[in-house]
């Protein structure tokens, strides 16, 4: 009797030893021993960020025991702005405005995720029909709309007509919002315009546009475009929350690869995107790994156009033992 006694209790040492371990599959299946469990995201309605409305339609947050509410931004500028002044915890952005941020001392951020990463015609200088513009060598000194002077738009335009030996000293710069911009090429208030998806394909579906210069090609090929971050102060203080987030956006990450299912959640979010354009934008990568060496690219090319005051190394910006899933 004694024997079976001592057999149960080593069975109950063992069994609670599984049950209460770091290692039992608890914190990473369900979210347990969370700092924090309900977090504000910083979220803009563009396709970059499709990953995170699947995962949180899919209940991948809840699984980690999350519970995400989003708050809408319109750029880059607002999602440090939000971040600085705690109105969300983490934020999308486009990867300048987070290295601009950082350079200049206005924040002190750690980057979480990648998010997305440009793919042929996915930034594209277009004209309209009948334009006298039917080369990159033509854009040399030529009106040119973008949305905000300095940002990614223009960076690309810049390196890929440095590419093709185009002189973009004389290019008048004109800031236009996507959607106005079909109807500033056919007033002429502007020869060319860098467009991006879904609007190129609306561009050209509805007024004929033309493609002259794809400017996320050759040099500026595979370009990483935005990403997830968050103050520093958050990731100190939350280091299994941000690790949670980041596990079931992966998930999510992965499962873009699979078009049709980016289809399917496209018009549920994106401005501008119903199924039938969700159908035939040309979709960038969704890469499922922070890479260091990837995202310095951006930062290496911001020095060069003179767009940061000195040199960014963005390996120390990235936050530490985050797992790579």
């Amino acid at each position: 009797m004694r024997a079976l006694l001592a057999a149960l209790s080593l069975l109950l040492v063992a069994s609670g030893c599984g049950l209460l371990g770091g290692d039992s599959g608890a914190d990473a299946a369900g979210g347990a021993g969370l700092e924090k469990s309900r977090i504000k995201i910083g979220a803009m309605p563009i396709i970059d960020f499709a990953p995170l409305h699947m995962a949180i339609q899919k209940g991948y947050f809840r699984d980690e025991g999350l519970e995400i509410e989003t708050v809408g931004i319109p750029g880059g500028t607002t999602s440090v702005n939000g971040l600085v002044g705690k109105q969300f915890d983490i934020s999308v952005g486009n990867w300048m405005s987070f290295f601009e941020a950082q350079s200049k001392g206005v924040a002190d951020l750690k980057l979480i995720a990648d998010g997305y990463q440009a793919r042929p015609h996915n930034f594209v200088i277009v004209v309209p029909q009948g334009s006298s513009i039917t080369a990159p060598q033509h854009l040399a000194g030529k009106r040119i709309a973008v949305t905000i002077r300095g940002a990614i738009a223009e960076l690309l335009a810049k390196a890929s007509m440095d590419a093709h030996s185009v002189d973009h000293s004389g290019v008048g710069w004109v800031e236009i919002q996507f959607p106005a911009m079909p109807a500033a090429l056919k007033n002429k208030q502007v020869d060319a315009a860098v467009m991006v998806e879904p609007f190129i394909t609306q561009a050209e579906r509805n007024f004929g546009a033309l493609p002259v210069l794809d400017v996320a090609q050759g040099a500026t090929g595979d370009f990483p475009i935005s990403g997830y971050a968050t103050t520093a102060a958050f990731a100190r203080d939350n280091p299994k929350t941000i690790t949670a987030f980041r596990r079931a956006l992966q998930r999510a990450q992965k499962e873009a690869s699979d078009r049709g299912k980016v289809e399917q959640v496209l018009p549920s979010f994106a401005k501008g995107i119903d199924q039938v354009t969700a159908s035939l934008v040309h979709l960038g990568a969704f890469p499922t790994r922070l890479d260091t060496v990837r995202i310095q690219r951006v930062a290496d090319l911001m020095t060069v156009h003179g767009l940061l005051p000195k040199p960014l190394k963005v390996d120390g910006m990235v936050m530490e033992n985050l797992p790579d899933n």
